[in-house]
């Protein structure tokens, strides 16, 4: 039988002691071992050590695979770059020797495993890597996202680089993904990132409106992950760390120069990654995909359109605001709250879910998308609140400017439609009292200018007239002294 060789931290105690001034004898006795047991590694030195070493591992910087193996590199990733400059022995004496002399920090986990079925889930997250792209023009360097997504049930990972984690870049990946799937699944699992989460909450979170409405375009439910809980989401979270373990351990020593570049070789490595055999499973995550894409739902023809929401209140010329230009509604909803959904090509108006206007965007400011249809008729027009509120108030600053609200009233075909015009030129009277803009309309009147700023001109640049003389005074003629005489 083969005698066992003595344990490392009994040798380091045989060194520890002799240096203490310990006999051989004494150390025999206090670490209970055979005499010749001490003898024999007593002598030892270091350049007997040294010889014990193999060939392959002094010629390793094994300083910088300590680096590497701390920054989560593979092992795999480093005995295959290690093999093209050195003859190295099996992976596995590899592997072992490293878990010898390295130390590492594993962390034991409870891990319940979970049944997936297929065509259920896609979980989707952003990795908290950033790569640095090299700008050739400038010499500038920018970092880059990475944003993974994975079918539950087969593992089949996608994933691409984008500029931003916002919310148009993390909307464009998921329109990528599911063409990339050539299906959606039931559910949709996000982070709880600001993108896709916009307040939290462990039972009723607040989803954000435009990933919302991509969701509901896809006919996918969105159900977000637990704040701080990454294992409600482990497919993901795994997918991940694969991705940071492998691909971005073997480019970490490339420069890219375009984000096309570093996707082009991303896609390559998943094509490759999602082709390798699973330990556990017995298939590689596309034999699974396969199984899993029969229970995919078929994609809309189109891919969702990027859109934003935000509230406006519908004023009483039948109009919303939205980027200083104007869109009609229907005059039912004068006063109301809507909820506007636009981007650069088309606008929609909703009230209540329910759509009640679309216009296409205009370019430019203070132009006006009106449709006819949602004035109401002429005679509920004359008897309108705000129009004969305005009369009043026009009265009572002067005949001049009655003439003018009025005709700024009869100046379009549909009255209403100069109701901002008309509020605005009354609210100058905050400014100006009534004998300055009764003035200033008097010019206006005169000059054919029916703007705000020519009436605001014209008020601002009022003078009183002085009053004329109509004879000259009379003199005291006893006050009057002659010069050479004196008055008779």
């Amino acid at each position: 039988m083969a005698k066992l060789r003595l344990k490392m931290a009994i040798q380091k105690e045989i060194k520890r002691l002799r240096s203490l001034g310990h006999s051989k004898s004494g150390v025999s006795k206090i670490l209970k071992i055979n005499r010749e047991t001490v003898r024999k590694y007593w002598e030892l030195n270091e350049d007997q050590k040294q010889q014990d070493i193999p060939l392959w591992v002094q010629e390793i910087d094994w300083e910088k695979v300590n680096h590497d193996v701390g920054s989560k590199v593979p092992k795999k990733i480093l005995y295959e770059e290690l093999s093209e400059v050195t003859v190295l022995p099996s992976y596995q004496a590899f592997c072992q020797y490293i878990r010898n002399n390295i130390k590492e920090d594993p962390k034991s986990r409870v891990v319940v495993k979970i049944e997936r079925t297929p065509g259920d889930s896609t979980e989707v997250d952003y990795s908290g890597d950033s790569i640095q792209i090299l700008n050739p023009a400038t010499g500038e360097i920018y970092k880059v996202e990475l944003f993974v997504g994975c079918l539950s049930y087969s593992g089949y990972i996608y994933a691409e680089f984008t500029l931003t984690q916002k919310l148009e870049d993390f909307i464009y990946s998921h329109n990528n993904m599911f063409r990339y799937f050539g299906g959606v699944t039931r559910y949709i699992i996000p982070d709880n990132c600001k993108t896709a989460v916009t307040k939290t909450d462990k039972y009723d979170p607040l989803v954000n409106r435009t990933y919302h409405d991509m969701c509901v375009h896809y006919n996918i439910t969105v159900d977000p992950a637990d704040s701080y809980s990454p294992r409600h989401k482990p497919n993901v979270e795994k997918a991940v760390h694969i991705v940071q373990q492998d691909f971005l351990s073997r480019i970490r020593n490339k420069t890219y120069t375009s984000l096309v570049e570093l996707n082009r070789d991303l896609r390559n490595w998943l094509k490759k990654k999602n082709n390798e055999l699973m330990k556990g499973r017995g298939h590689s995550r596309s034999y699974y995909y396969n199984l899993e894409k029969e229970k995919l739902r078929e994609l809309p023809d189109n891919n969702y359109e990027f859109s934003y929401f935000k509230k406006a209140k519908v004023h009483p010329d039948c109009h919303v605001q939205h980027q200083r230009n104007f869109y009609s509604v229907p005059y039912q909803y004068v006063g109301k709250e809507v909820e506007v959904k636009f981007n650069s090509k088309v606008i929609h108006i909703f009230y209540q879910t329910q759509r009640i206007a679309s216009h296409s965007s205009l370019m430019g400011h203070t132009h006006y998308s009106t449709v006819p249809e949602h004035y109401p008729e002429e005679k509920v027009v004359e008897i309108n609140y705000h129009l004969a509120k305005a009369r009043i108030k026009s009265k009572s600053i002067g005949p001049n400017m009655e003439t003018l609200v009025e005709r700024l009233i009869r100046m379009d075909k549909f009255p209403l439609k100069t109701l901002r015009k008309v509020q605005g030129v009354l609210g100058l009277s905050k400014s100006y009292s009534n004998e300055e803009l009764d003035a200033g309309a008097e010019l206006c009147l005169e000059f054919e200018k029916f703007t705000y700023q020519s009436l605001k001109n014209f008020s601002k640049n009022y003078r009183p007239k002085e009053k004329i003389l109509s004879q000259a005074p009379k003199r005291d003629l006893s006050l009057i002294c002659l010069q050479g005489g004196k008055n008779e």
